[in-house]
């Protein structure tokens, strides 16, 4: 490890000066120790290091320095280390990344072991880290893993360990021991079962396709949070336990898990649950049958597939209004839908109550956000919906044939629409037939 000083002589010039961030086991050097930095070799990947107040060099690779130019520089980010120095993080999930940017959209630069130390280099501030749309405890840190690759990680599941005040935690045995396919539970992103389904269809329902629904399993804090449309549960828990027949309980809240032949994740809620009860009996099908909730390892990343259906609403809108945004009817009045996705509707009172509420008003945001079943397909372009600006927000949904010289509307109760796809047992009878002009 040391090289004689004779080798050098008596010469003492430098390259400059380094910060020790993380030196090897046998080293005579500290965790943020400020000390000259003689030569860089190529050819080996290290910088020589005179130890302080000595004359014995080392040799450390070059990724455990941190080097400036001069003493008072590396002085000065010696002692906004110092706190940090003999810190460590200890990795309680498997797959951890460290990432480019300190962001969770941040490319992946290195996976973690669970178990695995990270050096923590600093605190930095990143952006906002959520888990189904609640916001997560936890810091960004600039940190170093064990072969020099430096990247950004969040907190969250992290262990903390200080060197010179503790013994070295382990996570692995801090973490519950679990069977290998439990374990399935902490270490993918789970969605609900329709995300799939929804993003392959290419109708997707923005009100039930969100970041913020899943299932998020977090083994640190023994926490199970899961979120679905119209079903928003947090389970806490001190152990897992195994039936004969391969399911997993959360004791104390009795809440149930098992996985199918397909590998996706089936949780029954509690029978104590009153809200589940309630769900399950109000399945005429199956009124015997607990209420589950499945859930499949994510494929596509949610934000994306979000932006994917928001350009093509976009242009589904465009579509409509590519030959003019100006619609006229001798009965229904005047509706103008521009691009930019808002509407002005004025002389609808042929329209009021039986469709749009009293009260409505004239203007608001044009939604693509109905999908029309096969059938309707056959005779009808889309649909949309109109959400009125007024105070009670009313959202009235019609199906619409568009021609070059006009525009015709069928009204879509809400009782035809279900999940976002609008079905009708009989032909639709349209309401109103406007004349476009451009």
């Amino acid at each position: 490890m040391f090289l004689l000083a004779s080798i050098f002589g008596s010469c003492t010039k430098t390259i400059g000066w380094g910060v020790v961030l993380w030196p090897p086991e046998d080293s005579a050097l500290e965790y943020g120790t400020a000390a000259p930095v003689l030569f860089k070799s190529n050819i080996t990947k290290t910088y020589a290091i005179r130890l302080p107040d000595s004359k014995e060099v080392e040799e450390l690779e070059l990724w455990r320095i941190d080097l400036y130019q001069n003493r008072k520089t590396a002085e000065t980010a010696a002692e906004a280390y110092a706190d940090l120095a003999p810190v460590f993080g200890i990795t309680a999930r498997d797959g951890l990344l460290l990432r480019d940017k300190p962001e969770n959209l941040g490319i992946q630069v290195y996976r973690l072991r669970l178990d695995q130390e990270i050096k923590l280099l600093g605190k930095v501030r990143g952006a906002l880290v959520e888990t189904g749309g609640v916001p997560l405890p936890g810091d960004w840190y600039q940190a170093l893993a064990e072969d020099g690759t430096t990247g950004y990680v969040f907190s969250n599941q992290l262990i903390f360990w200080n060197r010179n005040e503790e013994d070295r935690p382990s996570a692995a045995t801090n973490a519950p021991r679990l069977d290998i396919q439990i374990a399935e539970l902490f270490g993918p992103v789970w969605r609900p079962d329709y995300f799939i389904p929804m993003a392959d269809s290419g109708e997707v329902d923005l009100r039930s396709y969100h970041p913020r629904f899943g299932l998020f399993a977090d083994a640190t804090q023994r926490i199970v949070r899961v979120e679905r449309p119209g079903f928003s549960r947090v389970y806490r828990y001190t152990s897992i336990t195994q039936a004969a027949d391969g399911t997993f309980e959360l004791v104390p809240t009795g809440v149930t898990i098992h996985f199918n032949q397909s590998g996706n994740l089936v949780l029954t809620p509690p029978a104590s649950d009153p809200s589940a009860v309630l769900l399950a009996s109000s399945d005429p099908a199956n009124p015997d049958v607990p209420f589950t909730v499945t859930f499949n390892k994510q494929r596509d990343e949610p934000q994306t597939v979000i932006l994917a259906e928001e350009r093509r609403r976009l242009a589904r809108l465009g579509t409509l209004v590519a030959d003019g945004e100006r619609f006229e009817s001798e009965f229904f009045g005047v509706l103008i839908m521009t691009r930019s996705a808002r509407f002005t509707w004025v002389g609808t009172e042929i329209l009021v109550p039986s469709i749009i509420p009293e009260g409505a008003g004239e203007t608001g945001a044009i939604l693509m956000d109905t999908f029309l079943s096969p059938e309707l397909a056959l005779t009808w372009d889309g649909a949309f919906s109109l959400l009125f600006d007024s105070e009670k927000q009313p959202r009235i949904t019609f199906a619409y044939r568009a021609t070059p010289d006009g525009l015709e509307l069928a009204h879509l109760p809400p009782t035809m629409i279900t999940e976002a796809t609008a079905s009708s047992p009989t032909e639709l009878t349209s309401i109103a037939n406007f004349i476009r002009y451009r």
